[in-house]
């Protein structure tokens, strides 16, 4: 009589890690591996289960399992500006307007790949330590040597997923805005050339 073996399998991407989606996404990514080998270690991953009990199963149950670990890291999620962590709650930065030099910097130079989501979730998300009746609040000041970044490892995908979505709806605002203002300026440029020439008695400068 076999032994049965309970598993719990992610519902949703709030039910996976930031952690175990990097190591995810770096099975993936591994040319050495068949896709049979990187699907039987994304089962491995999800389940916590050896690879002789993946073995065993039938391919019906491994058929599910993996059907089920698929639609959990493609559900689609909202951004979320904040969530509990440890018993932490954990709040994006209130006002990008008022961004510190050091997170802009550290946001710009560490770029977004998975291997370095943890530490931008770092750099976007800290502890809330002050909020008023209105529910406006502040978060813990940011430094360099950003204790946060491991802690953000444990961070559910819902999370960080809303942070991209956020991430580069805003890279697309800003864009827009860096083009309209450069074109804004070429005009300028062109109707300061336009008063020069004419106050110059036809000279062209």
């Amino acid at each position: 009589m076999k032994e049965s073996i309970t598993i719990s399998l992610p519902e949703n991407n709030s039910d996976i890690t930031l952690e175990q989606s990097q190591r995810y996404l770096s099975i993936a990514d591994r040319d050495n591996l068949s896709e049979l080998d990187k699907t039987k270690r994304v089962v491995k991953l999800f389940t916590g289960l050896k690879t002789k009990e993946v073995d065993a199963m039938t391919i019906t149950d491994y058929e599910n399992i993996v059907s089920q670990i698929t639609l959990a890291l493609n559900t689609e999620v909202e951004f979320t500006q904040r969530f509990t962590l440890n018993g932490v709650e954990f709040g994006f930065i209130p006002n990008l307007d008022e961004m510190s030099a050091g997170e802009y910097i550290d946001l710009t130079s560490t770029g977004v790949s998975a291997e370095n989501l943890h530490k931008i979730m770092g750099i976007l998300f800290r502890p809330i330590v002050k909020e008023d009746r209105h529910g406006h609040y502040k978060i813990e000041k940011y430094k360099a040597d950003n204790k946060y970044n491991e802690v953000m490892k444990q961070a559910p995908m819902n999370i960080v997923n809303g942070m991209l979505v956020f991430f580069c709806h805003l890279s697309r605002e800003l864009k827009t805005y860096i083009m309209k203002s450069t074109e804004e300026v070429v005009e300028e440029a062109r109707r300061v050339q336009q008063v020069i020439s004419q106050s110059g008695d036809g000279t062209q400068h």
